[in-house]
């Protein structure tokens, strides 16, 4: 394996380290679209300097937490290779669906000394499923709590943070309670309009069950969308 895939787990384990509190509670729902003027890939499918640029205008928007914003320019910077160990060249492949890359545990969250341990999906379109659906040049989040009983109605505390960083495109996904899994364990889900590309995403924050509310700390993805 070559060093750079590595290293890979441990910076984006940083990364998602950074947004523990950030994404703690709610975020607004936002998207915006990076300039599109220019190539927005190198030769070796890294973002280029324009890319890198335009996200980091992105991530200082208000509406993005400070904590998040740091995140996401660690994010650019490594797969533009600008970081402190560099980043690798963008894969040419991707699977139908894409495992956020480690588990996440929320203390307490089924009961006293009872922990959740939940873990996240993302779908690229066209997809009839997982709900609400994903039409094409879209990207499906899911995120389920093993061992709970069925989420609320009303969330409102969890997101996706996510950079298409082939199309430039930006934005803030809020997960909400689509009725899978309906009698538990919780599940959210929400749809981002990604456009076709390379896309980084973080999820984390406050899942509600019918009967507690569950602080995740974040898990991150790295997959495509055509």
């Amino acid at each position: 394996m070559p060093h750079h895939a590595a290293r890979r787990p441990a910076r984006l384990a940083a990364l998602a380290a950074t947004l523990a509190v950030a994404l703690a509670g709610p975020a607004a729902h936002a998207q915006s679209s990076l300039p599109q003027s220019g190539a927005l890939l190198d030769p070796l499918g890294r973002p280029t300097p324009e890319v890198v640029r335009a996200v980091h205008d992105f991530a200082a928007q208000p509406f993005v937490p400070p904590q998040v914003a740091d995140a996401l320019r660690s994010a650019v910077d490594f797969f533009a290779g600008e970081g402190e160990t560099g980043g690798p060249a963008l894969p040419e492949d991707a699977p139908a669906f894409a495992q956020f890359l480690w588990p996440t545990v929320s203390p307490n969250c089924i009961g006293p000394g009872l922990h959740s341990t939940a873990s996240a999906i993302a779908v690229p379109g066209p997809a009839t499923i997982p709900a609400p659906g994903t039409p094409a040049g879209h990207a499906t989040f899911v995120f389920t709590a093993l061992g709970t009983p069925a989420a609320a109605e009303e969330q409102g505390g969890m997101n996706v943070y996510w950079v298409n960083v082939s199309n430039g495109r930006t934005g803030v996904t809020p997960l909400g309670n689509n009725r899978i899994n309906p009698t538990g364990p919780a599940t959210l889900s929400g749809t981002a309009d990604t456009g076709p590309g390379h896309v980084l995403a973080v999820t984390g924050g406050t899942l509600r069950t019918t009967d507690n509310a569950c602080l995740f700390a974040p898990t991150a993805a790295s997959f495509n969308v055509r």
